[in-house]
């Protein structure tokens, strides 16, 4: 499994766990819709940073 698939997957168990869609999760961790929706799909841009906002944001909210 790559990074990509690891990211993806870790946000999807967590909305599934705490039962939170992409714009929940977006506006609780500070990160654009869009940029939550394209780590989920690995399309689109998104930093190194934000990747690493959004698994402080799931480390701290587990």
């Amino acid at each position: 499994m790559n990074q990509q698939e690891e990211l993806s997957n870790a946000i999807i168990d967590y909305q599934v766990k705490h039962h939170v869609n992409d714009t929940d999760l977006a506006f609780a961790s500070h990160l654009s819709v869009e940029k939550v929706h394209a780590m989920k799909t690995g399309e689109g841009y998104f930093t190194n940073e934000e990747v690493n906002q959004i698994y402080d944001y799931m480390a701290a909210n587990a």
